[in-house]
């Protein structure tokens, strides 16, 4: 019971800072491109430490839903730590290869989202859906994001802010009525 107490409080807390700092970008994008670029980079690798500590803790996760978790964490960890790093050496390179990696990373994550809906047979039907419009919504966002990046910084921006948004609104409701 004390596991799953700590596993629901997790995904409260890293849900709440995804969206949080996914709102930060949207009011920053503006302001300080590299604000923006730092407040990405850190939102992406808390979602991927996420999903990592999913991958160990979470018993409700059979064996592909564990290892679908770790590869999004792992993926989702190592990109935001690398834009993280170019944005403090580069700003001005991290921008493409940024929108680039992270936009590929969400594809990758929509799908799990999409895979973990139809598999995971012990959630609730209802937040099953849910995952899997969450997965579809997040795989549209970042094909539009590496498909169109003449649309221009701010716009790819937008879409992933949102994507994180509504991903770290999905760890929220997981922890609270997701079982």
């Amino acid at each position: 019971m004390e596991d799953e107490s700590t596993l629901k409080s997790i995904n409260i807390i890293i849900g709440s800072t995804i969206f949080i700092l996914s709102i930060l970008v949207l009011i920053l994008a503006n302001v300080l491109l590299l604000s923006l670029m730092v407040l990405l980079s850190i939102a992406v690798l808390v979602s991927g430490i996420g999903r990592l500590y999913n991958a160990f803790y979470n018993k409700q996760l059979n064996k592909i839903g564990k290892i679908l978790k770790f590869i999004t964490g792992l993926l989702a960890s190592i990109v935001g730590l690398i834009i993280l790093i170019l944005t403090i050496i580069d700003p001005s390179a991290s921008i493409v290869l940024a929108i680039s990696l992270i936009g590929y990373t969400f594809i990758v994550i929509g799908v799990a989202r999409i895979f973990i809906g139809v598999m995971m047979e012990n959630y609730k039907m209802e937040f099953r859906i849910f995952l899997i419009f969450i997965g579809v919504i997040t795989m549209i966002f970042a094909f539009i994001v590496v498909l169109f990046p003449t649309l221009g910084y701010f716009v790819l921006i937008l879409y992933i802010s949102l994507t994180l948004m509504f991903n770290g609104l999905t760890r929220i409701i997981f922890a609270l009525f997701g079982k």
